[in-house]
């Protein structure tokens, strides 16, 4: 999640290490040069940021000037943004099969970014009167999904 809270992407992984993290920043990282990347990477406490960090650095896919800060408390946002598709998958019975977690995360977190307002630019109008209606039809056309005003 960026400083404007919106989401620039996910990870799903069966353990949370160094690799976890590494693949997860790298693919974060790829849709920006190095010029607009972020000066400054928060995360938790957790061991496995320090060393995906200086990995990327060390293979140029990084910033050199970025900062890393390891702060308790500053990834809550983060975390907290987290609580609703927890709750959606606790209320769909949980995961059964993990071959088919990512495509349902994959479509929570589409909803979420979607609800957050973060494909707005791509609707035909900015008029908050009409905005759910297209995100609706946005959705519709996205998933293939025919609607019929009776």
């Amino acid at each position: 999640m960026n400083k404007q809270g919106e989401t620039l992407d996910f990870y799903f992984s069966q353990k949370r290490n160094k690799h976890a993290a590494y693949q997860f920043l790298k693919r974060c990282l790829r849709p920006y040069k190095q010029d607009k990347q972020p000066y400054t990477l928060n995360s938790d406490k957790h061991s496995s940021y320090a060393h995906p960090i200086a990995r990327l650095k060390k293979e140029g896919r990084l910033r050199e000037d970025v900062a890393h800060r390891q702060v308790k408390y500053l990834n809550n946002g983060i975390e907290s943004d987290h609580t609703p598709i927890k709750k959606l998958i606790v209320a769909t019975g949980g995961i059964k099969v993990r071959k088919r977690a990512w495509s349902t995360l994959e479509g929570f977190e589409s909803l979420r970014m979607l609800n957050k307002g973060q494909f707005d630019s791509w609707l035909r109008t900015d008029n908050p009167k009409t905005r759910i209606w297209e995100r609706s039809a946005f959705m519709n056309r996205l998933f293939n999904v025919e609607y019929v005003d009776l």
